[in-house]
């Protein structure tokens, strides 16, 4: 049975199971990589995107030639691990993307198997930027990896992963992608099991070429840009320590509140003439705690927290980008020192200034100071053209290198303005609507109060006195005072 913090289920039974079609519906059963029946919760009660009530989503041709979906969380037990899988939903515009043999397709795959197409399509686009996953769970929360806040966070960022991947115009046509989407549970097992390839091991070292030598010249628009994700950085993680801050705030004023809320409740029973008004303002209090936790606290929890986090991700890869980016440069720099030194070696050799006298002596053993000269002088002819052939490839992919990074980047600018806009327009709409919350609970004990202080003015009208008398004894205790 589920627990109401738990996300996913638990497996039912193992029994095996055949594959069946590709495409099928899985919602009420699927089959784990060990081949376990996995009972499904159903969509509605876990997932956190809109419109999951069935596989009826359509191919829209401006949102792209590929539509993907990831939900329905799952818990499978394994004899070394317990993990959770997530079902991904793809949908084909087959009339562009010919290479899908399907318009449809439902597969299953955890949280490393996202890991593994993320570091394939940094190997197969070193240059691109590939959007970030979420982090591993710390060994500090091992214990909470299966709740149900941590799962439905992990899902939402694993849409909006694969989402941007699809939509992506070089990405999306990357063979892992293909297999990560498509491919049965024991075929995806094969692929994952091949290590790095060519591709993996140059990015490998183009990586470690950034440890090793620094760039020289970098141009001044991607030094703009590292300023720019330092700067943007630092600005989300304010946000995040201000937001972090004034939750833990609300959460001690909301314990106020509702201290306010009882003592004004127990007040009123003892207080019979004033009961009405005491529970008015009780009720008035209890509506302000309901907007506290509608309005205010849920907008520092997941739906203002993780954007947050994800962005802070991205400003990660971002920098890794660049990073991969300064190693193709510094590849090209490399390549053009290499080849200005052979042309100055050559060109002292040609004018007679390449060879010593203690040179000379230790070739004269062999042979004379003049074929040593001539025997090099040929070598370097031969190996000057090919590093002005290798020197010019690492000048056109540094120039790709350049391009892919730049375009990338703007479509991250600009989906990041719309993401954050609709975050602050989401903040301002839900503190306007705390506002008129509570404006509306307080309005709402004015005619109580207007009645109470129409009976107290009833009540005790004939032991009051008159303003005239009133207004002498003051002025007569003024001047006696004086």
């Amino acid at each position: 049975m589920m627990s109401g913090e738990t996300a996913v289920l638990e497996v039912d039974k193992p029994s095996p199971v055949g594959n069946g079609s590709r495409s099928s519906d899985l919602s009420n059963g699927s089959t784990s990589f060990e081949g376990s029946v996995i009972a499904s919760p159903s969509i509605e009660s876990f997932s956190t995107l809109p419109d999951q009530e069935d596989l009826e989503f359509n191919i829209d041709v401006d949102a792209g030639d590929l539509q993907v979906r990831v939900d329905n969380p799952q818990k499978h037990f394994d004899t070394l691990e317990t993990y959770v899988s997530f079902r991904i939903c793809t949908r084909v515009n087959m009339e562009v993307r010919i290479e899908f043999k399907e318009s449809e397709y439902i597969v299953r795959r955890r949280y490393n198997d996202f890991v593994w197409l993320r570091q394939k399509l940094i190997e197969a686009f070193p240059t691109h930027l590939v959007p970030p996953l979420p982090g591993k769970h710390t060994l500090l929360a091992q214990l909470d990896r299966y709740s149900k806040s941590f799962v439905l966070a992990r899902l939402a960022m694993l849409h909006r992963f694969l989402t941007r991947v699809v939509s992506h115009p070089v990405l999306s046509y990357n063979s892992s992608l293909y297999v990560f989407l498509t491919a049965t549970p024991s075929e995806f097992l094969i692929h994952r099991k091949n290590g790095p390839g060519i591709l993996g091991r140059v990015t490998d070292s183009l990586q470690n070429l950034t440890t090793t030598y620094l760039v020289r010249q970098r141009s001044p628009e991607f030094d703009s840009v590292r300023d720019y994700v330092n700067t943007f950085g630092e600005k989300l993680n304010q946000m995040e320590k201000v937001g972090r801050r004034l939750h833990k705030e609300r959460q001690a004023y909301q314990g106020e509140l509702n201290q306010f809320q009882q003592t004004f409740s127990l007040w009123a029973t003892s207080e019979p003439e004033l009961s009405p008004l005491l529970k008015a303002i009780s009720s008035a209090i209890e509506r302000n705690l309901q907007a506290q936790q509608t309005s205010l606290i849920d907008l520092f929890s997941p739906s203002f927290e993780q954007p947050l986090k994800e962005y802070l991700l991205y400003v990660d890869a971002v920098k890794e980008t660049l990073q991969r980016r300064d190693a193709v440069q510094i590849e090209y720099e490399i390549a053009v020192d290499e080849l200005n030194k052979k042309r100055n070696e050559k060109e002292q050799l040609v004018n007679n200034e390449g060879l010593s006298s203690g040179a000379g002596s230790a070739f004269s053993l062999w042979k004379n100071p003049a074929e040593a000269r001539d025997e090099k002088i040929e070598k370097l002819s031969q190996l000057i053209p090919n590093l002005v052939r290798q020197a010019e490839e690492n000048q056109d992919k540094m120039q790709c290198a350049n391009e892919n990074l730049l375009s990338d980047l703007e479509r991250w600018h600009i989906e990041k303005k719309k993401d954050i806009r609709g975050l602050l327009l989401n903040m301002a709409s839900q503190q306007i609507q705390f506002y008129q919350d509570v404006l509306a609970s307080w309005e709402q004990v004015i005619p109580e109060v207007r009645c109470n202080n129409q009976t107290a003015a009833s009540g005790t009208v004939d032991s009051i006195p008159s303003s005239t008398s009133m207004q002498t004894s003051t002025q007569s205790s003024t001047t006696h005072v004086i």
